[in-house]
């Protein structure tokens, strides 16, 4: 019985080695640190996305547009950036998502309230 878990284990442990390495691919795939940016600079600007920006703190924003610029001038010459330039994945964390839930919430909220 033990060894069955054991296997168990190791095939679940294996599925999630594969699982990473194909995510790791993936996002080499998409080309999106070869130029400079982060995963959260691609969400596509709606009014709540929008709003998150601009709650973001100013440095935070100015990083963003700067990411954003550098990259449309890359695409745009059709050359990556030089390796030591590109994002690193420690450098790509979320700084936007919370910001964006919390304004989900609110506008969540706000219809509930204005529905009364």
């Amino acid at each position: 019985m033990a060894s069955v878990g054991s296997r168990a284990a190791s095939k679940l442990s294996l599925g999630q080695k594969v699982s990473a390495a194909f995510r790791e691919w993936y996002i080499y795939a998409c080309g999106y640190r070869q130029i400079g940016l982060k995963r959260e600079d691609l969400i596509i600007e709606d009014s709540d996305v929008a709003e998150a920006v601009r709650r973001i703190p100013e440095e935070e924003r100015n990083l963003r547009n700067f990411r954003i610029v550098r990259a449309i001038d890359t695409t745009m010459k059709m050359k990556w950036l030089p390796e030591e330039l590109w994002t690193k994945p420690s450098e790509d964390v979320p700084y936007l998502d919370p910001v964006i839930q919390k304004v989900k919430a609110e506008r969540k909220e706000r219809e509930l309230w204005d529905k009364q």
